[in-house]
């Protein structure tokens, strides 16, 4: 179920909206079940029986957890090993097969074609959505509670409604345990958390509907031209950054959004990416939970910076290619984290901070992003190195199919996205929304007044395509 369709907007959201603001002022268990029905429901209805991995995983962490919360206090750090060891190869195991058996498989056979050899069967697998962020959220619990960071929960229904919300169990934020623990047993909802909630939320679908999927044929007609030009190229970089940020970025908007009218508080997730001046703050603004969630359960454990340069090189590269690999199956994802891992070892190198604000920075923290964005949309690296070759070969001609995709709508909609990234954070809408003020109102009003109705019409017309992340 998609958030801009009309089952969720119409029918779901209202539905739960309407029962579990009641529920919740007479009792917050009573709202917890409610919700965590509906959050399976949510789940099922686009995954059928596949919501018994999410469940599968959820028990697995919650008996890892007691267990090593268990052992812990009485200092048996072996067996508080030995749980978080088994919560790792579940959950990554499940990871594994159903995201990556195929990747491996088509691996194996294409090293054994240059070789002569035989080949084995590609399994055909249907990939859970939002596989990678639940995993890592039942994975984080267990990592806290074996840490000592947090104390296990009591309920294990608790436990999956936490990992099963349905405003963020597809695509995130990454929420973990701690930021919503409290919540869970004790929240409200009043006039002031629907109506800033509300706020988000439209402010997220509106930045789906109106900018990322109005970009997106472009985005297609770019990737999909069989002889790419320098301009070609140029519109596929800057159009996939316009296309995927305000597409990611609208989903976490409309999460948190969701979280705020059901009384939670979820972390943000975006900070302006495209205004940062090294790719070290970039990753600091960029699907922040992401980056914190490796920062702390992997980057820190292998060592972090604390034990010299070549190691924290090393450190540094492990866990961008994870990063690249955690966002899909194919050698173009992994190359791309490569990439991004190789940029923050030059600027590491030549002591670059990332409060640096040099100019020239920021072509170079554009650049890599932007080339960044090549490597992660294209379907194949054939693809992708044509790109590279086409943007630094001179020619003004355009492809007839990325000359027909640039329409008004698009060359708005792309124009618009650089636009509003680049506002100054003193005037970007999500600031201002929640603001008392004349500021705040016109905003409002121009969400309310113009882009919610555009969004109505694109949503009832269907014109509207899933989500980038819901592959990953």
């Amino acid at each position: 179920m998609l958030f801009p369709s009309v089952a969720f907007l119409w029918l779901f959201l209202p539905i739960v909206l309407l029962v579990h603001a009641p529920l919740l002022r007479a009792s917050v268990t009573l709202a917890n079940i409610f919700l965590l029905v509906s959050s399976l429901f949510f789940y099922w209805w686009g995954s059928e029986e596949l919501v018994l991995l999410l469940t599968v995983s959820v028990i697995i962490d919650y008996m890892a957890a007691d267990l090593a919360n268990i052992a812990r206090r009485r200092g048996r750090m072996g067996i508080v090993k030995g749980c978080v060891a088994a919560s790792i190869i579940a959950n990554v195991g499940l990871l594994g097969w159903f995201k990556y058996a195929g990747f491996f498989a088509e691996t194996v056979n294409n090293l054994s074609g240059m070789f002569g050899g035989g080949s084995v069967v590609v399994p055909t697998i249907v990939l859970p959505i939002g596989i990678s962020f639940f995993t890592f959220q039942s994975m984080s619990y267990t990592f806290d509670v074996a840490a000592g960071r947090l104390e296990p929960v009591s309920d294990p229904l608790r436990l999956l409604l936490y990992v099963s919300l349905f405003p963020q169990l597809i695509a995130g934020p990454i929420v973990r345990a701690r930021d919503v623990k409290e919540q869970l047993g004790l929240r409200s909802v009043g006039f002031e958390e629907l109506g800033n909630g509300f706020a988000r939320f439209c402010w997220g679908i509106a930045k789906k509907i109106l900018i990322a999927d109005a970009v997106a044929p472009l985005v297609e007609a770019a990737y999909a031209a069989e002889n790419p030009t320098m301009l070609t190229a140029w519109i596929a970089g800057f159009g996939y950054a316009v296309q995927i940020y305000f597409d990611f970025s609208g989903y976490s908007d409309m999460a948190i959004g969701l979280g705020q009218m059901l009384g939670f508080t979820f972390p943000e997730n975006f900070n302006r990416p495209y205004f940062a001046s090294t790719i070290t703050d970039f990753w600091r603004r960029w699907h922040m939970t992401l980056s914190t969630w490796f920062r702390d359960y992997l980057y820190i454990p292998l060592g972090g910076s604390r034990n010299g340069r070549w190691k924290t090189y090393r450190n540094l590269i492990i866990v961008f290619l994870v990063t690249g690999f955690w966002h899909g199956a194919a050698w173009t994802f992994v190359l791309w984290g490569a990439w991004h891992g190789a940029a923050l070892l030059v600027e590491r190198r030549f002591g670059v901070s990332a409060e640096s604000r040099h100019p020239l920075l920021r072509v170079w923290t554009l650049l890599v992003v932007v080339f960044g964005w090549i490597l992660f949309a294209s379907p194949d690296l054939t693809t992708a190195g044509n790109l590279f070759v086409a943007a630094f070969t001179p020619s003004l001609a355009v492809p007839t199919s990325v000359a027909n995709a640039f329409t008004p709508l698009a060359a708005t909609a792309l124009f618009g996205g650089l636009i509003i990234s680049a506002l100054p954070d003193v005037y970007r809408p999500v600031r201002l929304l929640p603001v008392r003020g004349w500021q705040g109102d016109t905003v409002r009003l121009a969400l309310y007044l113009v882009a919610v109705p555009l969004v109505g019409v694109r949503v009832l017309s269907q014109v509207y395509t899933p989500f980038l992340y819901f592959q990953f």
